[in-house]
């Protein structure tokens, strides 16, 4: 089974991402994204029979909020790996022929954001003096296995932290639009979760971005020359990385595999490549 060109991208939405959206909520974000993909591909919302949404947006008032009754509707929570579950989740529906043009679409608004404080899914053993912000906590422990088993340094690290900033700097859509770190601005921000600096985690934000899927056939008449979907994989790892094995290899590895393996192509043949953090 192959999803390898069953599927089409033909529009994009995105809400800028900020600090802090005052007065938004994460439905209102979610419409505003999802009307700019509509328009983009040149559809109309009554176009639309398909949504899949994150963790925090339930699909029933998804689709209720923009006026749409989708013949295929579906939530997927997979943390940072959630757009392009997605997007892997929309492709799949379409290629089995549940519907023909889906709407992907996620968001964050803090306003909507429940007060911390509740049960934590970890453990005792990888929180004993409580949350750090994000994923800090796991990260760091990773990070620092990292660097026992590879030699890696921080220095190397606050590099990936400034390219990001680099790559950063002139999407006006960026929250740190216009605002650079040097890898020596990393290394002197303060230790949140040794070896995790402040500026390498992760910072509270609104917005929202939204695709438009659909089928080959219908890609062609549509106004944006299409982008085809290639290949995909998906893997799951533990909540609790003190029950995984090797905790410097994440479930990329086996994922990739499968995507590249369904595409047709390897790692060498790649032009451009973004990684999750």
């Amino acid at each position: 089974m192959t999803l390898r060109g069953h599927a089409a991208i033909v529009g994009i939405g995105e809400v800028p991402t900020r600090r802090l959206l005052e007065g938004r909520t994460l439905y209102g974000l979610c419409a505003d994204a999802a009307r700019m993909a509509i328009a983009d591909a040149g559809l109309r919302k009554q176009d639309i029979d398909g949504i899949v949404t994150d963790g925090a947006a339930a699909p029933a008032m998804m689709a209720e909020y923009i006026d749409i009754e989708p013949s295929f509707a579906t939530g997927v929570s997979m943390q940072g790996a959630s757009g392009a579950s997605a997007t892997t989740v929309a492709a799949s529906a379409i290629s089995a022929g549940l519907c023909d043009t889906a709407l992907v679409v996620m968001g964050s608004a803090r306003a909507s954001r429940p007060v911390p404080g509740g049960p934590s899914v970890r453990s005792e053993w990888e929180e004993p003096y409580g949350m750090a912000p994000g994923a800090g906590t796991g990260y760091a422990l990773i990070y620092n296995r990292h660097m026992y088993e590879y030699g890696t340094t921080q220095e190397q690290m606050a590099k990936v932290a400034s390219d990001q900033r680099f790559n950063a700097e002139r999407n006006p859509n960026a929250v740190f639009h216009g605002q650079p770190a040097s890898p020596q601005d990393i290394l002197n921000s303060r230790y949140i979760n040794y070896p995790l600096r402040l500026l390498e985690c992760v910072m509270p934000c609104d917005g929202a971005a939204a695709l438009i899927i659909t089928t080959p056939e219908r890609a062609k008449s549509l106004p944006n020359r299409p982008a085809y979907l290639l290949g995909a994989g998906m893997d799951q790892s533990n909540a609790n990385i003190w029950q995984t094995d090797r905790i410097t290899t994440t479930p990329v590895a086996a994922s990739a595999r499968r995507a590249f393996q369904m595409a047709g192509y390897g790692p060498g043949d790649m032009q451009f490549a973004e990684f999750y953090d």
